[in-house]
C-alpha cells in the first residue's frame, strides 16, 4: 500500500529538475523496473526511433513497433457507454503480480483500498503505468468525479515535469470496457503545456490555434481540487449522456507572469484537456490511431513506413478532421453550461 497525504502534493516543478523524484517517481519506477527484470510485460520498451516534427506544433513522433505487432487485441465498442461485461478481458482477469501498489490518501475520509497502479504489458512510454479506481467494483470505462480526482492527486504526487494522464472513452481508442486511466512519464517538452488558450465561458478555455479542436480546465496552487474537478466534470458528463466520444489529457503545464505577461519554466499549474471526437472506428484513422496521447501531440507509429512519411501537415489533417466537427457541434453546448459558474 502506498499512502500519502494532501501536504505531499506538488504543485510547481520545473524542466531543469526533470532528474529529482518524489517518494511516488522512486516507488513507481523502481517496481516498474522490477517488473519489466521479471518478464511481466508483452515487450521491453526502447525509444527505437524518436523525432520532433518541423514546424510550429513540435509534434514527437515515437516508433514503437512492438505495440502494433505484440500488444494484447483491442475489443471493439460501438458506444461510450456500453456495461461492464465479465465475459471480457478485465483488469481482475490479469496476473497480481503487475499491480505495482495500491495506494490511498490518508488525508480523505475514504476507506477504500482497491485503487491500484499497474503496469501497462504494452508501454507506450517510460513507466507506462494503469490507474485502476475501485478495480474489484468492475466499473464501466466512464470515468467518474471520484477517478479524475485520484488521477489529478497521483500527477501531483510526482516531482516531474514529464508525467502524463490520459483517458479514452469508448469509441475513443479505450481497448478494455474497465475503468483505467493511463500514466506515463514523457520526458520532452510540448507544445500544450504552454501555448496560449483563449478564455470561453465561466472556467473553461478553449485551445486556440492548434489542430486538435477542444477544451481546457487549469488548476492552480491554492485552488480546491474537488471543486475543480466538480466543474471539469459537468463537461464530462455531458458528453457521456450525449453519448460522444472523448479524449482527456492532464499535464502539468505553465502560467504566465503576472508582471511580465511571459511565461518562465515553471509548471506551476495542472491543465485538463477534453476532445469531443469523431468515433474511433471511422475510416480515416488509417496512419496512426490519435487517441489521448496523439491529440496532446505524442504520435505513437507501430509501422516504419508511415513513421517515415509523417509531416506536420498530415498530422494536422487528421487532427482537425477527427476533432473539428465535434467540437463545432457542442461548442454552444458547453458555452450555456458553463455561463453561471465562476
Amino acid at each position: 500500500m502506498f499512502y500519502y497525504d494532501d501536504k505531499d502534493l506538488v504543485f510547481t516543478t520545473s524542466w531543469q529538475s526533470l532528474s529529482v523524484n518524489s517518494k511516488f517517481d522512486e516507488s513507481l519506477k523502481k517496481l516498474w523496473n522490477e517488473k519489466e527484470d521479471e518478464g511481466l510485460f508483452r515487450y521491453k520498451y526502447k525509444e527505437e526511433n524518436v523525432i520532433v516534427l518541423p514546424g510550429k506544433y513540435g509534434f514527437l513522433a515515437v516508433l514503437n513497433i512492438d505495440r502494433g505487432t505484440k500488444r494484447r487485441k483491442p475489443n471493439i465498442f460501438t458506444s461510450v457507454l456500453e456495461p461492464f461485461n465479465d465475459n471480457l478481458f478485465n483488469f481482475t482477469k490479469v496476473n497480481e503480480g503487475e499491480y505495482l501498489f495500491k495506494f490511498n490518501n490518508t488525508s480523505s475520509n475514504s476507506s477504500n483500498t482497491d485503487d491500484i497502479l499497474a503496469i501497462n504489458t504494452s508501454p507506450l512510454g517510460y513507466f507506462h503505468s494503469l490507474i485502476l479506481p475501485k478495480i474489484n467494483s468492475k466499473l464501466p470505462q466512464i470515468i467518474d468525479e471520484y477517478s479524475l480526482n485520484i488521477a489529478i492527486q497521483l500527477l501531483l504526487l510526482s516531482a516531474s515535469p514529464a508525467i502524463r494522464v490520459g483517458f479514452n472513452s469508448l469509441c475513443a481508442f479505450a481497448s478494455v470496457n474497465h475503468l483505467h486511466l493511463h500514466l506515463y512519464y514523457l520526458q520532452y517538452k510540448m507544445y500544450l503545456e504552454y501555448c496560449d488558450i483563449e478564455y470561453f465561458s465561466g472556467p473553461c478555455y478553449k485551445i486556440i490555434d492548434y489542430p486538435s479542436k477542444g477544451f481546457v480546465f487549469v488548476l492552480k496552487s491554492g485552488d480546491s481540487l474537488s471543486s475543480f474537478v466538480k466543474t471539469v466534470f459537468i463537461m464530462i458528463n455531458y458528453l457521456q449522456q450525449k453519448n460522444i466520444p472523448h479524449n482527456i489529457f492532464l499535464t502539468r503545464a505553465l502560467t504566465k507572469d503576472l508582471n511580465t505577461g511571459d511565461f518562465n519554466d515553471l509548471r506551476n499549474c495542472v491543465r485538463v484537456f477534453i476532445w469531443a471526437r469523431i468515433s474511433s472506428g471511422d475510416k480515416r484513422m488509417d496512419k496512426f490511431n490519435p487517441a489521448t496521447c496523439e491529440l496532446f501531440g505524442h504520435l505513437v507509429f507501430k509501422d516504419k513506413t508511415e513513421f517515415s512519411e509523417v509531416t506536420e501537415n498530415s498530422v494536422t489533417k487528421i487532427l482537425k478532421d477527427i476533432t473539428e466537427s465535434s467540437f463545432l457541434l457542442i461548442e454552444n453546448d458547453i458555452k450555456n453550461l458553463y455561463l453561471n459558474i465562476s
